[in-house]
């Protein structure tokens, strides 16, 4: 097997295991979890995880003062609200509608490129952005009945993980993407376990089923996918790992239809269409910027 191939492969794991993340989610509410303890037991459980791991490769560090500052913030404020509003928008609105509304950060992060002058203006990325926003609107038309907050919390999201991926890409080049990840997850869980204390949010009295899908996503959906991920990308690159990665959309829309007979219309599904494409043109640009 040739090294592309080799990557590639990796790639799409990771993107598999990041599509069933919502799907366990879903399963922990069904027994009883609730947003912020999971979250909570899931940063804690990767951080301890991805740190074992780096001691074990020899790769634990501290980066620069200014360099860890950024992680954890990136992980107390950025990672904090980005995965609260996602997990909160599971509980309103199908898994695919969440799945596909969050996708739009692609052509969201490819747009802001533009106007803050990372990227040159071009038709890719004015059609990646109207794709987008048309198929954002396919999926989210309220003609359909979907509870407004889920849409809501899904659009933040997206939003907030462009933002995420702005400040890193620009600020964290040098910075492994294990050990970032490393320094992100521990932020987080201290923001979680600092707001689930003061809100009474943390009463972990979960069933053995609720903790089998709450490890699920920290193994799989979190450590397992991340390392996939970096392992894969620095093989292929960017712009391939980018059009690889879409395989987590499909992924999530496509179990969520076998596991909870979650079906999107004929229009969501022409609105999925274009919200994918909207991504990999988004991708294609990647590496040029």
């Amino acid at each position: 097997m040739n090294s592309r191939w080799h990557g590639s492969i990796l790639v799409l794991l990771s993107a598999v295991c990041y599509g069933f993340l919502p799907i366990f989610a879903r399963l922990a509410y069904a027994g009883g979890a609730e947003v912020q303890e999971l979250l909570f037991v899931r940063f804690v459980i990767s951080f301890i995880i991805i740190g074992a791991f780096l001691i074990f490769v020899r790769r634990m560090h501290l980066p620069s003062r200014r360099q860890l500052v950024i992680l954890i913030g990136l992980g107390a404020v950025g990672y904090f609200l980005q995965s609260s509003f996602y997990f909160l928008s599971l509980l309103y609105v199908p898994v695919a509608v969440t799945a596909l509304v969050l996708y739009t950060y692609p052509a969201f992060v490819t747009t802001a490129s533009f106007a803050l002058g990372f990227e040159r203006a071009s038709l890719r990325v004015v059609a990646s952005l109207a794709l987008a926003l048309i198929g954002l609107a396919l999926v989210a038309n309220p003609a359909l009945d979907l509870d407004g907050r889920g849409v809501i919390f899904a659009f933040a999201a997206a939003i907030t993980y462009t933002c995420f991926i702005l400040i890193s890409s620009r600020e964290l080049k040098d910075v492994k993407g294990e050990l970032s990840t490393f320094y992100i997850m521990g932020g987080s869980a201290v923001s979680f376990g600092i707001y689930g204390s003061a809100t009474g949010g943390l009463g972990i009295g979960w069933g053995t089923d609720v903790w089998l899908w709450v490890v699920m996503i920290s193994v799989v959906s979190t450590c397992l996918a991340l390392t996939l991920f970096f392992r894969g990308l620095r093989i292929i690159g960017p712009s391939r790992t980018s059009i690889l990665s879409t395989m987590e959309l499909i992924t999530s829309v496509v179990v969520a239809a076998i596991v909870f007979r979650e079906l999107l219309t004929f229009m969501q599904l022409v609105g999925g269409g274009m919200i994918l494409t909207a991504a990999i043109l988004a991708a294609l640009g990647e590496g040029r910027t």
